[in-house]
């Protein structure tokens, strides 16, 4: 062979010895042709521009000495271009989501401090690091820069950011599964005949579902359900109980902390439901009940707004109205001027939403929510949930920082719940959506609003919010909640709280603890109260597993120290041992003796 020759051979060599590992885990040769591909088809950007490109990245590669590339930096050198050649929006289709090294490496040491769980595990991180993907997803693709940039300055809180291919929130009666029947990948359930294969259907749904709601599952008519399919009096407490205990022990759900709430309506169901709880230990349910079978016991929530027909709610954003307050006086404007602004942008976040489920709801048969399909799902059907967090400190902005006891504060946050409750009503009508006002999970919404707020707006922030500063444990009042400094009968507290809940469609919990709630008198909450949960601490021993009512540091009946004391907080029961002085500081706030 020539020596001219065995140059272009050796070029030709030179370029084939280059390969690029995809994040397939497959390696193949360098070839400039599919960065065009790529380009053309993710981007739209023009054939000669994006040929242009390739030439330039090929260039850089060559001349690095690099002998295998990765996917990922190829793409990182096709962005730096496109920053070059000012094709910003190209970009954005063309990034990549994911973690760093260092990111995912702290994940799989650390996940359970980071992003503590009811029971973290390995296969846990796995759902933390999909649930971050897919909060990029949202802001990225799902949202545009106009409007996830508000979720990122703290002015609002999208809820379902980490799960944008499910619904928010559902609410199933179990009376439509006496018709149900279903077979794909897998899963066969026959219409039901009789009540041991009515639970059992119930009980398979119930642990699935956990995989294709963000938030939690309400099932209603449960007992309807039993009786239909000939069930006896005697025998449905029991297997009410059954069906309840199943679903919080076995199911996935329960260990990813996902909320499970059932409505009941006889008082010996109910009554037998809480026996089983208390056996079995079981620490993060709501049972729901009726005010007429209402009766006071620990573990029982009073709500009166429980939807009776299966309805899925699509997404839930929750507003700052403390920094709503604070970006009025800065701008010379007024709350309501900022009400309609935040408003207008939530309701262009559910339209979006709703665009993207209808998407991925399309893909049948087999799709990936096929299952909520076959129970009614359709998002162009479904509501949305409009929450508030910090009507507190909102009062205390316009109050200059001070904490009024006298009633102007309440009628003025009175007055200012009844005109966002007739904004929601405008918004939903003029966007022709189901708008609901409603309660949240607002644990992480409380925070970020707060730690954005402190940073941004220190002022007028730091004269209002919640913990310590110091350390960043900052929060805000969630819902709508009016806490006192002051020490208040359990009866005022119910007449207070009581005006607002009348407000919200799905009402938020007022706490009440206490060490003997048999003691307290019904005609206290019945009246003014949609939402009312009694209860009580108790200790738990490690060491003789008894379970006692009240706080105590060593074990009544071992007198162990290996003594763990639980709680009820807004999102259910947790350990002391796990909060922080600034949790325990906001949870004491909202308990009322």
């Amino acid at each position: 062979m020539k020596k001219e020759d065995r140059k272009l051979f050796s070029h030709r060599f030179h370029e084939e010895s280059i390969f690029v590992h995809t994040t397939d885990e497959d390696l193949n040769p360098w070839d400039r042709t599919r960065i065009v591909a790529v380009l053309v088809n993710e981007t739209g950007i023009d054939y000669q521009l994006a040929d242009k490109i390739s030439e330039e990245i090929q260039t850089t590669v060559f001349s690095s000495g690099i002998r295998v590339v990765t996917s990922e930096l190829v793409r990182e050198l096709v962005n730096a271009k496109l920053i070059e050649y000012r094709f910003e929006k190209a970009r954005e289709r063309n990034k990549r989501l994911g973690l760093s090294l260092h990111d995912v490496e702290g994940l799989l040491r650390f996940s359970s401090v980071q992003y503590p769980g009811p029971v973290p595990s390995p296969a846990g991180t796995g759902t933390i690091m999909s649930g971050i993907l897919k909060r990029q997803f949202a802001l990225s693709d799902i949202y545009p820069a106009h409007l996830h940039r508000m979720h990122l300055e703290g002015r609002l809180h999208i809820h379902g950011l980490s799960t944008p291919d499910r619904p928010w929130k559902v609410y199933l009666n179990a009376v439509d599964l006496l018709e149900f029947s279903y077979c794909s990948g897998g899963l066969v359930l026959e219409k039901p005949t009789t009540p041991s294969r009515f639970i059992t259907n119930f009980q398979r749904i119930n642990a699935l579902l956990s995989g294709f709601v963000g938030d939690g599952v309400h099932w209603t008519g449960i007992e309807e359900a039993l009786l239909a399919l000939g069930a006896s009096a005697e025998e449905l407490p029991d297997q009410c109980a059954g069906l309840v205990q199943a679903g919080m022990l076995h199911e996935p759900a329960a260990q990813n902390g996902m909320a499970r709430a059932f409505h009941l309506s006889c008082p010996e169901v109910i009554d037998a439901v809480l026996c089983r709880m208390r056996e079995e230990k079981i620490l993060n349910t709501i049972i729901t009940t009726e005010s007429k079978n209402w009766f006071p016991s620990p573990f029982l929530a009073l709500n009166n707004k429980v939807p009776s027909d299966t309805t899925f709610i699509l997404e839930a954003i929750s507003l700052n109205l403390p920094g709503l307050a604070i970006r009025s006086i800065v701008e010379d404007t007024t709350p309501e001027v900022e009400l309609k602004r935040l408003m207008s942008k939530a309701l262009s976040i559910f339209a979006r939403k709703r665009v993207f489920l209808e998407k991925v709801s399309a893909v049948v048969p087999g799709g990936p929510l096929d299952l909520l399909n076959r129970l009614g799902f359709n998002p162009s059907l479904s509501p949305c949930v409009i929450a508030v967090c910090g009507l507190n400190e909102w009062s205390r902005v316009l109050l200059d920082g001070d904490v009024d006891e006298g009633p102007d504060r309440f009628t003025r946050a009175d007055e200012f719940l009844s005109r966002i409750r007739s904004q929601v009503s405008t918004e939903a009508e003029l966007g022709k959506i189901k708008l609901l006002l409603g309660t949240v999970d607002q644990k992480e919404a409380a925070y970020r609003f707060a730690r954005l707020d402190l940073k941004f707006q220190p002022f007028y922030a730091s004269r209002v919010l919640n913990g310590e500063i110091r350390d960043g444990s900052v929060y805000y009042t969630r819902d709508a909640a009016l806490p006192s400094d002051k020490p208040l009968d359990i009866k005022k507290k119910a007449e207070i709280e009581g005006t607002f809940q009348r407000k919200f469609d799905l009402p938020f919990r007022t706490l009440v603890k206490c060490m003997d709630p048999d003691q307290l008198p019904v005609a206290h909450f019945t009246k003014n109260l949609q939402h009312l949960l009694l209860t009580q601490d108790f200790s738990i021993c490690y060491n003789c597993f008894i379970m006692e009512s009240g706080v105590y540091q060593t074990c009544p009946i071992c007198h162990s120290t290996e003594v763990a004391t639980y709680f009820l907080g807004n999102e259910g029961y947790e350990c002391a041992l796990g909060q922080t002085r600034t949790e325990g500081m906001e949870n004491s706030r909202f308990f009322f003796y």
